[in-house]
């Protein structure tokens, strides 16, 4: 495999694998959680989700059909940028600081509503399916903006081996989470992929200002003794190498925001966590 297939490969296992492992805690903390009301309704969570992957995976076949027939470099590059910006925010501690605790809050809450509601188990299934569907939404964006970057059938094996092998990671991380779950380090886990996630966002946004370029929508002015290097959105031009280190600043500035959460946000998610914490156990 060439370095820059390796690459590729990291870059597909690390996102699948990330978006996937999201998913997949929210199913199985559903799933546990109505084991500890005894209601029992894990298999229809459990279809929820499986129609989820479905419909995740027909909704990908059709914007990569759509997209990559006709699609000029305008369309890639707004693409490429949308992606940018997803991966940036996903990723971002920002929005991650108090994920835990918000991760817990969500689920005690929509087992609460699954409770109170007429029909529980319609209403669990639908929290799984849109769950993953919202993880398999990201997922087609990442994947589209990643296949675009690829200008070698070698890479876009890559990317497809990578696929495979995210599958196979998720397979064996679902049963080791439902025995498990409280000793595996989603923590340490979530950091790492994070940072692929962060390096995932400056690559897009390079190739994609270099694609507005190529379709003569942004300005180039070229700088010398600057590498070209396409599978890192390197390309010698002001435009792209601002837009990226305009967000390593953005990555950058965020570690020194003070993370401190409100006393009054703490003292609500606590008690969800407990009560998601014993339907776990």
């Amino acid at each position: 495999m060439t370095q820059t297939a390796a690459a590729y490969f990291l870059y597909s296992l690390g996102i699948l694998f990330r978006e996937g492992m999201e998913a997949m805690l929210v199913i199985v903390a559903l799933a546990a959680g109505t084991r500890g009301t005894g209601r029992g309704h894990s298999r229809e969570i459990y279809a929820g989700a499986g129609i989820a992957i479905i419909a995740s995976i027909m909704l990908a076949w059709a914007v990569n059909h759509l997209i990559s027939d006709d699609a000029g470099d305008t369309l890639e590059g707004f693409f490429q940028i949308f992606a940018a910006a997803t991966l940036f925010y996903v990723s971002s501690w920002l929005t991650s600081k108090g994920q835990s605790d918000r991760w817990r809050k969500f689920i005690a809450e929509k087992l609460e509503t699954a409770e109170r509601s007429s029909i529980p188990a319609v209403a669990l299934a639908l929290t799984a399916f849109l769950a993953v569907m919202r993880e398999g939404a990201e997922t087609i964006v990442f994947f589209q903006a990643l296949n675009n970057g690829a200008t070698e059938l070698a890479e876009r094996h890559a990317i497809t081996a990578g696929i495979v092998a995210a599958a196979i990671a998720l397979a064996a991380a679902f049963v080791i989470v439902r025995r498990a779950a409280d000793r595996i380090p989603l923590g340490i886990i979530f950091k790492a992929t994070s940072i692929l996630l962060y390096a995932m966002a400056v690559i897009f946004i390079g190739q994609g200002v270099a694609s507005l370029q190529e379709a003569s929508v942004v300005p180039a002015t070229f700088l010398d003794y600057v590498p070209t290097v396409p599978m890192l959105g390197v390309f010698p031009t002001l435009q792209t190498l601002g837009a990226q280190a305009a967000l390593v600043m953005l990555a950058v500035a965020s570690l020194f925001i003070p993370r401190s959460s409100p006393a009054l946000e703490v003292s609500e998610v606590e008690p969800a966590t407990v009560r998601v914490r014993g339907r776990l156990n």
